[in-house]
């Protein structure tokens, strides 16, 4: 078998510039979802039927650290290929709590490889369009303070920003990081919460606004809520970079952060209000939905 691409690229939904999807990866060998080509012909079909022209793919089992070899390299071109031809764009997707804070390890092993690889590539369709960092350092702030992480990953995404101009360097990040009761940092002559200092370095931020519904319901805030922090200071900063408001899909808990068990037309049902709402003449930041993760969204019912 061969990797076919699309012959129509995907369309995303309600007329959105994008759409975007993360992809994580298996163990390597016939665990991981890129192991055979019938398995990246599902994924491209996909992308196709949901409309998904951004796919944020892990990398490292790959091409990380001590896991690159010469054939799992040439594996990845073949699969970032078959994704670009199908008129996708592609950006290589890694991260851990410590690299804010880690940035000769990461530079060594994760962006040198990855201009490598990149290096390697015998046609344009082959490389990786960027980076999509997944550093969530709030999620143990005990081991990694806000107050030194944040300032190291926007560092951290300058620097690769910086080696790599024509590259789009995003992160993802928590919509509470933007909240009003988030405390303030002090980094680059601004002090603010963490999610304003993220999108000031970076070309591309998903915001987590993990709730399966568009307004507010029920006691939770809604989709819209979680998101128009992160939209009203990009509007007001005049910020020229790409924010996707990321949902959820996969099995966890509480239920209302994620769209499992709902379907696939009641979570688009919910993105086609956000998207009016953010979707505006007067705001150009908001480009599309971005979704966590293939795994469970290709798992979901109609």
């Amino acid at each position: 078998m061969t990797i076919t691409p699309l012959a129509v690229p995907p369309n995303p939904p309600n007329s959105d510039a994008h759409r975007g999807m993360f992809f994580w990866g298996g163990a390597v060998g016939s665990a991981d979802p890129l192991d055979t080509d019938a398995e990246v012909n599902a994924l491209i079909t996909f992308c196709g039927i949901v409309g998904c022209d951004v796919i944020y793919l892990d990398i490292w089992r790959y091409l990380g650290g001590g896991n690159w070899t010469a054939a799992r390299a040439n594996r990845m071109k073949i699969v970032v290929d078959g994704l670009k031809r199908s008129g996708l764009r592609v950006l290589a997707l890694c991260g851990d709590l410590g690299w804010g804070t880690n940035h000769s390890w990461v530079m060594d092993n994760i962006v040198t490889a990855l201009e490598h690889y990149n290096a390697l590539c015998t046609q344009a369709s082959q490389q990786f369009d960027g980076l999509m960092l997944d550093v969530e350092y709030w999620t143990d702030e005990q081991t990694y303070p806000a107050a030194t992480n944040c300032p190291g990953l926007c560092e951290l995404v300058r620097a690769i920003r910086n080696r790599n101009p024509s590259w789009l360097v995003g992160v993802f990040a928590a919509f509470g990081l933007a909240a009003d009761d988030r405390p303030a940092i002090t980094y680059n002559g601004k002090t603010q919460a963490d999610g304003f200092h993220l999108m000031d370095a970076c070309g591309l931020v998903a915001v987590g606004d993990y709730r399966n519904t568009a307004a507010d319901n029920g006691g939770q805030i809604g989709i819209i809520t979680c998101h128009t922090p992160w939209d009203d200071y990009a509007t007001e900063e005049g910020r020229e970079f790409q924010l996707y408001v990321g949902v959820e899909t996969t099995n966890v808990l509480p239920s209302y952060i994620t769209f499992y068990g709902l379907g696939k037309a009641a979570m688009e049902t919910q993105l086609a209000l956000v998207s009016s709402a953010f979707k505006l003449t007067t705001r150009s930041s908001y480009v599309g939905a971005c979704v966590h993760s293939y795994a469970g969204w290709s798992a979901m019912g109609a």
